[in-house]
């Protein structure tokens, strides 16, 4: 009887820890989830925040006296657009860099478009 009472005691504690087991484990393997989407979500917002401020650095600096002067040509709009990338490139963080290469490809291709969109907003916040 006692031999019966010992195996079902072991038996219901290793069920028991089984179970506690794959609760710590999940509970882990959240917490890990968690840091990742945490990294990711201040990436994001630094290559938002970079934008931004690269777009706004060119038109202060070069865009806006070009448009004074009337002088805002097809040169000159590549030119700002080469201007806000390379300002935008030197910001960015290698991590950054890195998620857009891993999440996106080409690092210019994906800046270029962040650049127009962010160029395209700023124009509406000015009207």
């Amino acid at each position: 009887m006692n031999d019966l009472i010992l195996t079902a005691i072991s038996t219901a504690i290793l069920v028991v820890s089984g179970f506690a087991a794959n609760a710590l484990y999940k509970l882990a393997d959240a917490k890990r989830a968690e840091a990742d989407l945490t990294k990711t979500d201040l990436i994001v917002a630094e290559i938002a925040d970079a934008t931004g401020d690269a777009v706004r650095m060119t038109f202060q600096t070069y865009v806006d006296s070009l448009k004074a002067s009337g002088s805002f040509d097809e040169d000159a709009q590549e030119k700002a657009f080469s201007m806000a990338l390379s300002a935008l490139l030197s910001s960015l963080s290698q991590s950054a860099k890195d998620y857009i290469s891993e999440n996106y490809g080409d690092i210019t291709d994906y800046l270029t478009t962040k650049i127009e969109a962010e160029v395209k907003a700023q124009k509406l916040l000015a009207a």
